[in-house]
């Protein structure tokens, strides 16, 4: 997690997509898709 923190840090975007809610915890915004649909994205603060 810390390389995808540092490349973000220097200005790169990170697509992650996991099932995981602890590796889910560590992203600056979570989107949730459901039946192909995007049904919600919050900012995690």
């Amino acid at each position: 997690m810390s390389i995808f923190k540092n490349l973000n840090r220097d200005g790169r975007t990170i697509i992650m997509i996991t099932h995981d809610p602890a590796i889910a915890s560590h992203a600056n915004r979570i989107m949730h898709v459901k039946d192909g649909l995007l049904v919600n994205g919050n900012m995690n603060t």
